[in-house]
């Protein structure tokens, strides 16, 4: 079997590869040198090469890209899943945030991604849409949690992090694991990840440089004070209390 995979140079696509891959399914990337994202023509004669099993657009790119890809795979009756962001709720939505929330973010990166969404379910009713929170990954370098406590250290010689600021977070690994569940058992719909139950950035960050025992100093702060937590009772992921030393709330 085999699935063809967007963005392969960022975060989390080559995470979800490796997983595809213990499960047999060979991740094929979208090589953007090689592969047009604008002409229809050449995008249809990659897919048609390739035949996958499964679609999993994961990289940034143009909304009409989205549009384009969602549209073939349905025309082929590929399963088709989109990771979308938390980002697409504004920070006046206060969580609970359920599937049914009405996204209302405004800035450029949360309205592509909405924008995204809408034209993905306008072309293709049957694609997965999944939304991704905060994801943590092993170490600095890429963008995810770990390089950005990394960055607030060599900055400014502390990392501030909120105990009113409650993310939706999860580790790279489980946020594959999920993604793998739902594009091989579940069906067409949007779906939300998140791995943060009832923690805040603070107690994330004393886990975190507790379990890679980092040489941060963190320093307690009372803002911002935001809920961006997702919920969606239909899927599962596991939760970070199982990879963090976090006390029980």
């Amino acid at each position: 079997m085999k699935a063809i995979i967007t963005g392969m140079n960022g975060t989390v696509a080559p995470v979800v590869a490796d997983t595809l891959q213990r499960h047999g399914i060979e991740g094929v990337a979208w090589d953007r040198e090689r592969v047009s994202t604008t002409n229809e023509e050449e995008m249809r004669r990659f897919i048609d090469s390739i035949r996958p099993d499964y679609f999993l657009h994961i990289g940034m790119g143009a909304v009409e890209w989205a549009e384009t890809l969602a549209r073939l795979c349905a025309e082929k009756n590929i399963p088709f899943l989109f990771t979308s962001t938390v980002s697409i709720f504004s920070d006046d939505v206060t969580g609970p945030i359920t599937p049914d929330t009405s996204p209302d973010a405004e800035d450029d990166y949360g309205r592509y991604k909405r924008d995204c969404e809408r034209a993905i379910v306008r072309v293709n009713p049957g694609a997965q849409i999944v939304r991704l929170g905060w994801q943590i990954g092993e170490e600095a370098g890429s963008n995810n949690m770990m390089d950005y406590f990394t960055n607030e250290m060599k900055q400014r010689g502390v990392i501030q992090a909120s105990e009113h600021w409650y993310p939706s977070c999860s580790f790279l690994p489980d946020t594959a694991d999920a993604l793998f569940e739902i594009l091989t058992k579940r069906g067409p719909g949007i779906y939300q990840l998140n791995g943060n139950a009832n923690y805040s950035l603070y107690d994330i960050a004393v886990g975190l440089k507790e379990l890679h025992d980092a040489d941060w100093q963190i320093e307690s702060t009372d803002e911002p004070k935001r809920d961006n937590r997702m919920i969606d009772s239909s899927v599962s992921i596991r939760p970070i209390s199982k990879r963090l030393n976090l006390q029980t709330k």
